[in-house]
């Protein structure tokens, strides 16, 4: 079995999800986890599948003939190693307050400084319920390398946070 990450954009519309579902299927394909979204009418997608190694070229062919057509753009990688972090610890970070550009930089760039591998991101832009005002929501889940100092790594954070004026939860 070959262990593959696929992914895929392309313009949504119903379905997608039930014709790649078909398309692993019929070539003997497993579905191990998947992120999967519409974004401004576009559906953006990673899949994570194992496919028999004598099934990988007929499946990438299928997809090329069933999802291109539609204006589908796809790449498949096969898996590969760890990022290195084997005896990381796991962590997660919330993230709320007003709108403004400059939040995810700032934020991650003291990950990306603390060697803090992050593992996914979701983020979101709601109106406030009492005023419409735009707030920025982000939840993100990482791996910190071991002997991270985590009061050093929290209180990082918190200043930045500060001069964003968001809140900042950390949970390792």
């Amino acid at each position: 079995m070959k262990d593959i990450v696929l992914t895929l954009i392309g313009p949504d519309r119903t379905g997608i999800v039930a014709r790649l579902a078909a398309i692993a299927g019929k070539h003997e394909g497993n579905w191990l986890d998947s992120r999967l979204m519409e974004l401004g009418g576009i559906f953006s997608g990673m899949l994570r599948l194992e496919v028999p190694e004598e099934q990988l070229e007929a499946f990438a062919s299928a997809l090329k003939a069933e999802m291109e057509p539609e204006g589908f753009q796809f790449t498949i990688s096969e898996t590969r190693a760890e990022t290195g972090l084997t005896d990381a610890e796991e962590g997660q970070l919330h993230l709320s307050g007003q709108d403004h550009p400059g939040i995810v930089q700032a934020l991650f760039e003291v990950l990306k400084e603390e060697g803090i591998n992050v593992q996914e991101l979701s983020t979101e832009r709601p109106l406030a319920a009492w005023s419409g005002t735009p707030l920025f929501e982000a939840q993100a889940r990482f791996r910190m390398p071991q002997g991270t100092d985590v009061d050093r790594l929290h209180q990082r954070l918190e200043t930045v946070a500060a001069d964003l004026l968001v809140e900042i939860e950390l949970e390792s």
